[in-house]
């Protein structure tokens, strides 16, 4: 139910048991304490609370870090309005089935925020259980039953409502949650160039804007403020990912920003890593090459 919260100590997964709204880890007792818990979460569509006493820090925005002590440690999740329309778009994306999904919109009805949109989305439900149909009209093939929910969902009363208020920074986060999805929101430049933005003064930016640039991939989107965030933060990891991962990337176009930043030191940290080489087009190579030794 909740795959989008994670838990490590020492980078090795913990288990759990989800109940509604709560997470209550497995075998806590056994855990040593002094040990930290490292709690990652979708920070879009849950709030996170304890109970009191527990010591914990918050690190990066959905990331948690907690003292444990050997006493039974349960997590609360409050979930937000986003949640439900994450679930719609796990749904859209195939990330998920018919039956997930409807387990996912119980939970949110049951919650405080779902509380006001519990008609509506109970007819949802009825309708996506196709308690209105005779036996023969439910012989249907998956692909139609698919576009058949899809339809119910996008028209939904409640997943336009929710939908149309979310922020700039909201869709950036349900968008870069997933490395790549194939059916992204139908958004216009400037709205793109909003989500950018957005994700430039956040946390996790590099690995935002990266996944931006893969889920519009090939999508007839201008890539120039992508560019200029890789070229002015010149973390080579990344710009490698970019060049190397998404297909539109023009490679010309940054090779030119490369080398307005004047930054000799850069480039040579371009020239010095093997794999940024291996897919850099030996013209561009020679370019950089030839700007040093001027």
């Amino acid at each position: 139910m909740y795959k989008d919260i994670r838990l490590f100590i020492e980078n090795i997964p913990v288990k759990y048991d989800a109940d509604k709204d709560k997470i209550i880890i497995k075998n806590v007792d056994d855990l040593e304490k002094g040990k930290v818990l490292k709690l990652f979460y979708d920070e879009n569509v849950y709030d996170i609370k304890f109970d009191e006493g527990i010591k914990y820090e918050n690190g990066k925005k959905g990331e948690i870090f907690i003292s444990l002590t050997g006493a039974k440690l349960t997590i609360f999740l409050v979930l937000k309005k986003n949640y439900f329309v994450k679930s719609v778009y796990k749904y859209i994306n195939k990330f998920i089935d018919k039956d997930t999904l409807m387990k996912e919109i119980s939970l949110f009805i049951e919650s405080e925020v779902g509380k006001k949109y519990k008609d509506d989305l109970t007819s949802l439900l009825d309708k996506l259980e196709n308690k209105d149909k005779s036996v023969e009209e439910l012989i249907i093939n998956n692909e139609d039953e698919y576009q058949r929910v899809f339809n119910l969902l996008i028209n939904n009363e409640t997943f336009l409502d929710i939908d149309s208020h979310m922020s700039s920074l909201e869709l950036m986060l349900l968008i870069t949650y997933y490395i790549y999805a194939p059916c992204t929101p139908k958004i216009d430049q400037d709205y793109f160039d909003d989500l950018v933005k957005a994700a430039e003064n956040y946390d996790h930016a590099l690995e935002n804007i990266w996944r931006l640039g893969m889920n519009f991939d090939g999508l007839n989107y201008d890539f120039s403020l992508l560019e200029d965030f890789f070229v002015k933060t010149k973390d080579i990891h990344y710009l490698r990912e970019y060049i190397g991962g998404i297909r539109q990337a023009d490679e010309e176009s940054v090779i030119n920003k490369i080398i307005a930043t004047k930054d000799k030191d850069f480039i040579k940290n371009i020239l010095n890593d093997d794999y940024l080489c291996d897919i850099l087009h030996d013209d561009y190579k020679n370019r950089l090459k030839e700007y040093l030794n001027n």
